[in-house]
């Protein structure tokens, strides 16, 4: 067997198992904890019960899933999805050339990526949250709009990942480390959207600690995916990439000099999102940063 396939094999393991222990997960536990819990204070079960209502609006107890069948129906879709990133991983890394379909799936996820978390980020909500850029959250928003946020979940995992697979293959990098990380931090945000937000006063419970978890690693993982590629590209002293580096890497930084400053919000989490789209788009379907051999690799 070669090496290409042997890896192929493996990646198809591991998504496999991500994808069943995921499943299992969604069957034994979420099937019971199915609500996101917004915790009043003292002070908010003191209030007048038309303004106690319209302060949470609706949002106390909500439950995620109207019946078991559409919770099912989740289930069995999402749990497809994440088989599927095997097979993202057969058809862009190890597939003979990149062709013009697999172009345009990568291209038009990134697209709707984008434009999706731009608007999920700016989508109305509850006033006691506070300031829509400094303390909102992707996952506060949740709350409110959950199967945005699951949408916004999936988006951003699958163009992330995909267009992540795109620019190592364009350039013709095999980083195993860089595809394993990848692979991890794009499956965690399953568990993300699936668990959203406690509410308003997070208690140190079993589900936000998973909320909490895998969402920075779905962040830092993502991120390190990007970086692990732009190191290998600065250690040829190409000086595009040294430039894309410094400017991701600072990027990086703002935002969690913001995170300790400000806060979280949806604005300050979508930051490092927004220039990691633009840096795939620019080197995954521009010249920008094309040298010959890349171009030949799309061609070939």
């Amino acid at each position: 067997m070669t090496d290409s396939k042997k890896m192929m094999k493996a990646y198809t393991i591991m998504w496999s198992v991500i994808a069943a222990l995921y499943g299992l997960w969604m069957a034994i536990f979420m099937s019971w904890d199915q609500y996101p819990y917004i915790i009043p204070t003292d002070a908010d079960l003191a209030l007048p019960a038309e303004e106690f209502i319209a302060k949470f609006d609706g949002m106390l107890y909500m439950p995620l899933f109207p019946n078991a069948v559409v919770f099912w129906i989740w289930v069995m879709a999402s749990t497809v999805m994440l088989f599927l990133y095997a097979f993202y991983i057969r058809k862009i890394l190890f597939a003979e050339k990149l062709g013009k379909e697999i172009t345009v799936f990568c291209i038009v996820n990134l697209i709707a990526g984008f434009v999706f978390i731009t608007y999920y980020g700016f989508l109305s909500y509850p006033p006691q949250f506070g300031n829509i850029l400094t303390d909102v959250t992707a996952s506060m928003l949740g709350l409110k709009y959950p199967w945005q946020f699951k949408l916004w979940g999936v988006l951003a995992s699958l163009s992330i990942f995909t267009n992540t697979l795109y620019m190592y293959r364009k350039n013709n990098y095999q980083g195993k480390a860089g595809v394993i990380v990848t692979s991890l931090g794009c499956a965690a945000i399953y568990v993300t959207i699936n668990v959203p937000s406690a509410g308003i006063e997070l208690t140190p419970t079993a589900r936000c600690i998973g909320h909490w978890a895998t969402a920075l690693i779905f962040a830092f993982l993502g991120a390190a995916g990007v970086i692990i590629f732009l190191v290998h590209k600065c250690l040829e002293k190409d000086k595009k990439y040294i430039a894309a580096t410094v400017v991701f890497v600072v990027i990086l930084a703002t935002m969690l000099v913001l995170l300790v400053t400000v806060g979280k919000s949806a604005f300050i989490e979508n930051l490092p999102m927004w220039v990691a789209y633009i840096l795939l788009f620019a080197v995954n379907f521009t010249s920008f940063f094309d040298k010959k051999e890349s171009r030949k690799a799309v061609k070939a």
